[in-house]
């Protein structure tokens, strides 16, 4: 019985998250241009308390045939960074007034949040372990 209320509630958290994950990713424009993007440089920044940011510069063709260069954030992996690297092509949404303002969908809440959500997973397992282990030792 110990057991199985952790176990409800870490899938009925994980569950409410694959929820809002959607609704919290980056919002774009419905005017904005979807178009792919070539990686011509990679930048990478680790900011206080280990947020890692990865920033992509790309170049681009609009639909009026113009080549643009321009920067945008992508997914980084805590202390790694991205798993993108340099001639990459990746999707990105570019306003059509001003194609220089351009934004990657792959920045969202998990990219933000997702190794403290892991981590709290992790230890959470690892309490239930322990807590079974040492009940059975008591039981002996």
């Amino acid at each position: 019985m110990l057991m199985t209320i952790p176990l409800k509630f870490i899938i009925t958290t994980l569950l409410f998250i694959s929820f809002i994950l959607p609704a919290a990713a980056q919002e774009i424009d419905p005017n904005w241009v979807e178009t792919e993007a070539t990686i011509t440089e990679i930048h990478k920044s680790i900011g206080r308390r280990g947020r890692t940011n990865a920033f992509a510069d790309v170049t681009f063709t609009t639909k009026k045939e113009e080549a643009i260069q321009t920067r945008v954030e992508i997914l980084a992996i805590p202390i790694y960074g991205s798993v993108k690297s340099a001639g990459d092509i990746i999707t990105i949404y570019y306003n059509p007034e001003t194609p220089q303002i351009t934004a990657s969908q792959n920045v969202s809440f998990f990219n933000t949040y997702g190794l403290y959500i892991l981590i709290a997973i992790g230890v959470v397992i690892s309490a239930m372990r322990i807590i079974k282990l040492k009940k059975s030792y008591t039981e002996k």
